[in-house]
């Protein structure tokens, strides 16, 4: 009769006391037990055509076959012994076949005739049957995390209400007499075991945030007001994460138990005094070798290695004053690495790059104020063609912090500054692009099918009534413009709180007649009294396009001049700071020819695609020239329009416009022989 697999694994785990799984390490490493048990786990690594297993269907039977499977290949153990000890005569799957095939009753059948394409065939069978059971293993053993086991009477409803109040207790109470042996052990058995017991549960994922957040919450808070069970509390919290965080437990757990490990402080934000927080691991080698060593740990998940580097980050922006040289020794050749690195084949280069900036705080926190090794390295960095914008840019901004650390480590001012409008001229190029690939997709769309109140004829009665209440009399009709009533004249030019702000003047209606209102109104949309026209909100893509486009111009900025807005301070820092008088000139020129291109993209005025797009054609050019590039004619003349150098249209003036655009005169004709291009025979309404 076979034996489940269920069974052979008890047994095999009852007879080696194995308690909890193990990680990439193979069955075969242990000791044989007896030949019975050794073949009633040969039984179990059959399987069926369909892949499951000939004992049990459960997929986690399946998995504990194929570990037992590749002990049984390991062993040499031949395979028809695996399948035919399990049930001779009613096998079935590749390894049976494989098995009956090899069998002298199949020998026998055939008389010895078995052919040479039966006998490749197989031992194709045999090998694909063993790299599939290898593979299979190997992801088994690779995604088989580790979890918390704890007694069921300890993790009732109950139970841990009991455990949590303890630890509010502990975190909360002013009197040291309430804190009992009692309340300090249920207060640990909560943060040291329950805690990383629910992290760990794949089921109780969605109560980890709020649960951290509380015991985080509970040490700031008792910090603070430094109740007697800050200590206990401190220390727990570290206990129960530290385990997490270096156990083979699920990543998710480990990086949040990393990141709280991060933001423990010894003493917290004193907000009366603006003190900042101190952090546990500048003062505490433990902590910091345990947060340094998950970073150096290049076998470590990406995600547990990022949140180690955040936690790093924080510990020296914060606790650079109390850490040792060591340390900061330490870190320095850690990021310095970081910087040098290229991305790793498995890593995407953004990613990389994001992890990057992470090592540039850190070097610039814990440099000394005289080192000009980091000035010459983010130098570099911003003037690398091949490195991501995402930290070329940041490294440039971080210059504008720098004052001697860049004492003469810039060696060709006007090569910086080209590379930086390089990437500026880039992102403006990019962003052209991407506009016009959303045109092309909106042209492609469907069109919707026009609405049924076309044919029953709604459309059209309410036309007539919307005229008919145009032509009524009354205020309304006298004081229409050409057919345009009020409340267009209103939303065309004249802005509502224009009028209000008139009227508490002292204009009131009785001084000044409507005729003499609706002659403050401009013909070409100006606004009330001759105001400008208010901006329109611009559409998201346009907001989006700035928004890229300005942070780019302004991390460029601050890193020439130390300043985001284009103009130098009157205590400037970055490549100024440190620059000869020759380069100065070189940056304030430069400076100068950027903010035209600052002001015309932060224009409100641009409030449709169309507009923005125009406007990016000539900013395109101008950094063109700044960067060097040499456009080509076409695309030269597509930055030029019909407007004034102050950036104005020009609104139909003579001699500024194109020839054969309405308004022109054709050659050879008198003025009083102009056509009147469909204007009507009176006077414009308005002119005297």
């Amino acid at each position: 009769m076979p034996v489940s697999v269920v069974d052979v694994g008890q047994e095999w785990a009852t007879h080696y006391k194995i308690n909890k799984p193990q990680r990439r390490a193979g069955w075969q490493d242990l000791p044989m037990p007896s030949p019975g048990l050794q073949m009633r786990c040969h039984s179990g690594f059959s399987l069926t055509g369909d892949g499951q297993s000939v004992n049990n269907g459960s997929p986690r039977n399946v998995r504990v076959s194929i570990l037992f499977g590749r002990a049984l290949l390991s062993e040499g153990v031949p395979l028809r012994h695996a399948t035919t000890t399990s049930s001779p005569s009613k096998s079935s799957g590749p390894i049976a076949a494989a098995a009956q095939i090899d069998s002298p009753q199949m020998d026998s059948a055939n008389g010895g005739q078995a052919s040479n394409h039966q006998r490749a065939k197989r031992i194709w069978i045999l090998c694909l049957v063993m790299v599939l059971c290898w593979l299979l293993s190997g992801i088994a053993s690779a995604q088989q995390y580790e979890v918390i086991n704890l007694p069921a009477a300890a993790v009732t409803p109950e139970k841990i209400s009991g455990y949590e109040r303890a630890a509010k207790t502990l975190a909360s109470s002013r009197k040291p007499e309430q804190l009992t042996a009692d309340v300090k052990r249920n207060a640990m058995i909560y943060i040291e075991h329950i805690v990383p017991y629910t992290m760990v549960s794949k089921d109780k994922l969605n109560e980890m945030g709020p649960m951290l957040a509380s015991l985080e919450k509970s040490l700031s808070g008792a910090q603070r007001i430094n109740n007697p069970g800050k200590t206990d509390l401190l220390k727990n919290i570290y206990n129960g994460m530290t385990k997490v965080a270096k156990g083979n437990y699920i990543p998710a757990a480990r990086i949040n138990a990393v990141l709280v490990l991060g933001r423990l402080d010894s003493a917290p934000y004193d907000g009366a005094t603006g003190r900042p927080p101190k952090p546990l691991a500048a003062a505490y080698p433990a902590l910091f070798d345990t947060l340094v060593g998950l970073y150096e740990n290049e076998e470590e998940v990406d995600g547990v290695r990022a949140a180690a580097l955040q936690s790093l980050h924080r510990v020296a922006m914060y606790g650079f004053p109390t850490m040792s040289a060591d340390n900061k020794a330490k870190l320095t050749q850690l990021m310095t690495d970081l910087l040098d690195a290229p991305a790793p084949a498995d890593r995407d280069p953004k990613a990389h790059a994001y992890l990057q900036r992470f090592a540039v705080d850190i070097l610039h926190y814990v440099s000394a104020p005289e080192d000009t090794t980091l000035g010459k390295q983010l130098i570099s960095i911003s003037t690398n063609e091949e490195q991501p914008d995402l930290i070329a840019l940041y490294s440039a901004s971080q210059l504008g912090d720098m004052n001697t650390q860049l004492e003469g480590q810039v060696v060709d001012t006007q090569g910086v500054l080209k590379s930086w409008s390089r990437r500026a001229f880039d992102t403006v190029e990019s962003e052209l692009k991407r506009l016009k690939a959303l045109d092309r997709t909106s042209a492609m769309a469907v069109k919707q099918p026009p609405s049924p109140d076309t044919f029953l004829g709604v459309k059209e009665d309410k036309k007539k009534k919307k005229d008919k209440s145009r032509a009524g009399g009354g205020m309304a009709g006298g004081m229409g413009m050409g057919g345009m009533g009020m409340d267009d004249a209103m939303m065309g030019g004249m802005e509502m709180d224009g009028m209000m702000d008139g009227m508490d003047m002292g204009m009131g209606m009785d001084g000044m007649g409507m005729d003499d209102m609706m002659g403050g109104m401009g013909m070409g949309g100006m606004g009330m009294m001759g105001r400008m026209p208010a901006a329109k909100p611009q559409p998201p893509e346009v907001s989006l396009s700035r928004r890229r486009i300005t942070s780019v111009l302004q991390q460029l900025l601050r890193g020439a001049v130390g300043s985001p807005l284009a103009e130098i301070p009157d205590t400037p820092s970055g490549l100024i700071s440190a620059a000869s008088e020759e380069d100065q000139k070189v940056l304030t020129s430069w400076v100068d020819d950027v903010r035209p291109v600052a002001e015309a993209i932060n224009d409100d005025l641009l409030d449709d695609k169309k507009k923005w797009m125009e406007s990016l054609e000539e900013q395109r050019v101008a950094l063109a020239k700044l960067a060097g590039v040499e456009l080509l004619d076409g695309d030269e003349d597509a930055g030029q329009d019909d407007r004034r150098p102050g950036g104005l249209p020009t609104f139909g003036l003579p001699g500024n416009q194109a020839p054969g655009l309405p308004g022109d005169l054709p050659g050879g004709m008198p003025a009083g022989d102009a056509p009147d291009a469909g204007l009507p025979a009176g006077d414009l309404p308005g002119a005297n």
